[in-house]
């Protein structure tokens, strides 16, 4: 076992992931809520919905973190042959599918009300749900080698990787097509209208406390894929002993 492969063993179950960070986590959430509903100033036009945007944004970058995890621990598996990259990259997509879910749901509740309608094959909401069924798609294909050994669980990596080139498209698609999503203000130049100083504070807050709970979730999960794996390895060898 080489020191990568001992790393990613133990990580999820060492004393940081196992006490300190579900408390950083906590208290990050704590933090994130208040700011968003007590310190952050309620927006001129929009009101009180736009407050859907301090959750709505750090959801898009967390599902974006699990999947390019899940790129990075596909290609270190389809390179190195260890089960347990193959495991961090099928946790980290499980979050990541499941925080798309929820940055898609929040985007509808904050269209709803601004947009007037609930969907709309808006090119940024297009591409994320194309996003969703991609990685949908690898853990289907994954599910179909359960052991990670064989051709399937190649494919799925391949497919793991190369889905994370539709996230650059994402990002630059409300830029080079017309779109009803909101242009980029967070990181707008200087000349553009940007976010009061109040909003980029609790964003900030917001993005480190879901990011920081997205990879608590992750550790979570890598210990229960592990020891499936673990469980499916000795049912597999004690029916070829039949």
């Amino acid at each position: 076992m080489n020191n990568l492969e001992t790393i990613l063993e133990k990580f999820p179950s060492c004393f940081f992931v196992q006490k300190i960070l579900p408390v950083l986590t906590f208290v990050l959430i704590i933090a994130f809520l208040a700011g968003a509903f007590l310190y952050a100033p309620t927006e001129v036009v929009e009101g009180d919905v736009q407050r859907i945007f301090y959750f709505h944004l750090p959801t898009a970058l967390a599902s974006y973190f699990c999947f390019g995890l899940t790129c990075l621990f596909s290609i270190l598996f389809l390179w190195k042959k260890q089960p347990i990259c193959n495991h961090w990259a099928k946790a980290s997509a499980i979050i990541g599918i499941i925080f798309t879910c929820i940055c898609l749901w929040s985007g509808m509740a904050w269209g709803k009300p601004v947009w007037g309608v609930w969907w709309t094959w808006d090119a940024r909401l297009t591409s994320t749900l194309v996003l969703l069924l991609l990685y949908i798609g690898y853990l289907l294909i994954h599910s179909l080698d359960p052991l990670g050994e064989g051709r399937y669980s190649k494919i799925a990596s391949f497919i793991g990787a190369i889905s994370f080139l539709d996230i650059p498209l994402i990002n630059m698609s409300v830029r080079w097509w017309r779109t009803l999503h909101p242009q980029p203000i967070v990181l707008a130049p200087i000349s553009e209208e940007r976010l009061p100083t109040e909003m980029v504070t609790v964003l900030l807050i917001s993005i480190i406390a879901i990011i920081v709970f997205v990879f608590w979730l992750i550790t979570i999960n890598v210990r229960i894929i592990k020891n499936q794996y673990t469980i499916k390895k000795v049912i597999t060898k004690k029916l070829k002993e039949i």
